[in-house]
Formats: structure tokens, sequence, C-alpha cells
């Protein structure tokens, strides 16, 4: 019984790999949408944050980090500032 039901996994993942494109090209167009939303107001965030002398909160640091290719406590204030524009 288990040797049948192993024996079309290919084709379900086939299939799988083809749904899985085809749901990669519908929501591509939406994902840039929300990243620009997303980075404007991540670039606020840290504005605010560093214009009232607080510390980055953890999502702040995580985007810097994404932007920066590298960990955030491996930046320096430069790096930070260069990234937010």
């Amino acid at each position: 019984m288990a040797r049948g039901q192993h024996r079309f996994r290919h084709l379900r993942l086939l299939g799988e790999k083809k749904i899985q494109a085809t749901s990669k090209a519908f929501n591509a167009p939406l994902t840039v949408k929300e990243t620009a939303r997303r980075d404007v107001r991540m670039k606020e965030l840290i504005k605010k944050q560093l214009a009232a002398g607080k510390p980055l909160s953890a999502p702040a640091q995580s985007w810097v980090a994404r932007q920066a290719g590298r960990p955030f406590t491996k930046l320096s204030a430069e790096a930070v500032a260069k990234t937010i524009g």
C-alpha cells in the first residue's frame, strides 16, 4: 500500500511547483508595492527614534540590518544614517 502512494509523488510535486509559480507571478507586484510602503514607514520611524535620542526598536534594527546586508551590531552610526538616506 505504501508503495502505491509513493509511486506518483513526483507528479504531485510537479503540480505544486506549477501552483507556486503561478502564485508567485500573481503576488510579486503586490509584494513590490508593500515593500515600498514598508520602506517609507520604517524610514519615518527610524528618523523619529533618532531625533528623540532613543535607541532603535527591534523592527527598526532588523530593517536597517536587512538594508545594509550586515548584522545590526556590526553597523556604525554612519552606516545607519547612510541606510536611511
